[in-house]
């Protein structure tokens, strides 16, 4: 069961303090903190899909060939690791997982930032991006609703009779932009090609062939200037939609922009 998937589900049909229900679950994340009570009571807190549970280890439910001390010594913040048991909460009321049987399923050979410093230094971030989405939700949830949005954007343009397509992303000539294209070089056909600066001109190849309503979400390089708001490899959505003027492209915008922000919301 996935961290969120736990939560949803036993959060509201668990709810007295220091109950644990009979039935037996298992999860897998990984450990953000660790807290000790002694050597027989441990507390994980455990990570997955943006989401957080506590796993509650106690040598008394230990189910485990491996000795109980011995295998949790071997746990670290960063290790992601699987847990079965029985859900329930603890006698302050958190929700968690009280925990039989626990395995380690991929070790962290780096030593994360603990949770109070964060990760905050930004040439850190960009270049381990993959650690930036470990230590900040606010990353995850920003990769999050980029997906979100295109999805909604599909099923808008899906919903008006649009068609989606793929397009080249290399070609003998650099069209429908001004833009300095990258250059490469087919290896097997001995041909120099450019990366493409806008889809524009196959998309209008497929309205002249007869298919009145086509879009394309696609990547589009340009081999200019780089900053905080531009980028060599973006992504854009063009649309073409046949017998529609000016005035059909306002209220199609409109919709489409507000339909986004309420989607997100």
């Amino acid at each position: 069961m996935q961290i969120h998937e736990f939560q949803s589900k036993y959060d509201a049909i668990i709810t007295e303090k220091g109950t644990f229900s009979e039935e037996r679950t298992s999860v897998a994340g990984r450990i953000t903190n660790i807290r000790r009570q002694g050597n027989n009571l441990i507390f994980y807190d455990v990570k997955g899909s943006g989401t957080k549970i506590q796993v509650m280890a106690n040598s008394k439910n230990h189910n485990g060939e491996e000795d109980f001390t011995t295998l949790h010594n071997r746990f670290n913040r960063g290790d992601i690791i699987g847990c079965e048991g029985n859900p329930g909460r603890t006698k302050t009321g958190e929700l968690s997982l009280q925990a039989s049987r626990v395995q380690l399923l991929s070790p962290c050979l780096y030593m994360l930032p603990t949770q109070q410093t964060g990760l905050k230094d930004k040439e850190t971030r960009y270049r381990q991006r993959y650690l930036d989405l470990i230590m900040n939700n606010r990353t995850r949830n920003i990769f999050l609703q980029r997906s979100l949005i295109i999805k909604q954007v599909k099923a808008f343009l899906d919903n008006l009779g649009f068609l989606e397509v793929e397009t080249p992303m290399m070609n003998l000539i650099a069209g429908g932009a001004a833009a300095k294209p990258f250059k490469t070089h087919h290896n097997d056909l001995n041909q120099d090609m450019v990366m493409r600066i806008a889809p524009e001109l196959f998309l209008k190849m497929l309205v002249v062939g007869g298919y009145e309503r086509v879009y394309e979400i696609g990547k589009q390089f340009r081999n200019e200037g780089i900053d905080q708001t531009h980028n060599p490899e973006f992504t854009t959505c063009e649309f073409y939609w046949a017998y529609a003027d000016y005035n059909d492209l306002l209220k199609i915008t409109e919709d489409l922009v507000s339909g986004i922000f309420s989607f997100s919301l």
